[in-house]
């Protein structure tokens, strides 16, 4: 498994985020500080993937799950910069789309899992869509919506699918972050369209820290024997 050291950095990022940009309360201001500050964890976390990677080591562990979290996370860093900028926030958005993508590549899909786990997923995305997605005021907006949730809840079914049948404490990880993206990105529709909550900003970016922290050590494990190997 990953040596903790390499997480302390991650946690420094994350307390400077929130301790310089006093965020409990308020979105920071537009400016190249808040871009630093607010994509610093997500680049150290590409950076522990992508060392860990390059380590002379037993690698066991899918070398395309790697690596398509490597640039998953890279895109979320293009889409967390976007996002600072009102004007570029749609330009985030599809970089976040194409990071989702990026995850459900790693997670694969092979083995497809039990119908029932399917069909859960599938009514959760319903229910997704008419709570939260169907209430958007512009066509545009909902084009947008409709196509982060379709990416979102196939990344948490594969991601899903996969610890079901492994088992293992990295797929696990990889399930928790998966369903924590979904969390995030709820209560971030609910901030930014439906009218503001007790310290939003606080807690969507704690969650989703937590979300990409969850499936960055997913992807540092280098004994663990992937069921993501047979399907290579």
């Amino acid at each position: 498994m990953l040596p903790v050291w390499k997480l302390i950095g991650f946690v420094l990022y994350v307390v400077l985020y929130y301790s310089v940009l006093n965020v409990n309360t308020a979105w920071p201001p537009e400016s190249i500080k808040t871009v630093f500050f607010k994509v610093m964890p997500v680049i150290h976390l590409m950076f522990v993937v992508t060392s860990t990677s390059m380590e002379e080591d037993v690698k066991v562990k899918s070398s395309r799950y790697r690596w398509s979290v490597v640039f998953a996370l890279m895109a979320c860093a293009v889409g967390d910069c976007c996002q600072v900028f009102a004007e570029y926030f749609y330009h985030g958005v599809i970089m976040f789309g194409i990071a989702h993508l990026l995850y459900i590549r790693a997670f694969g899909i092979c083995p497809l899992g039990s119908g029932p786990v399917a069909a859960s997923f599938a009514v959760l995305t319903v229910a997704y869509y008419f709570f939260l997605v169907h209430g958007l005021q512009w066509l545009f907006m909902k084009l947008i919506g409709v196509t982060n949730l379709l990416l979102l809840f196939v990344m948490a079914w594969r991601s899903v699918v996969v610890w079901l049948a492994e088992k293992s404490s990295v797929s696990f990880l990889a399930c928790l972050g998966s369903l924590l993206f979904i969390v995030a990105d709820a209560m971030f529709i609910v901030d930014k369209f439906y009218g503001s909550f007790s310290q939003a900003p606080f807690w969507i970016m704690l969650t989703y820290y937590a979300a990409q922290l969850g499936v960055a050590l997913s992807a540092c494990d280098t004994h663990t024997q992937s069921l993501l190997e047979k399907y290579d």
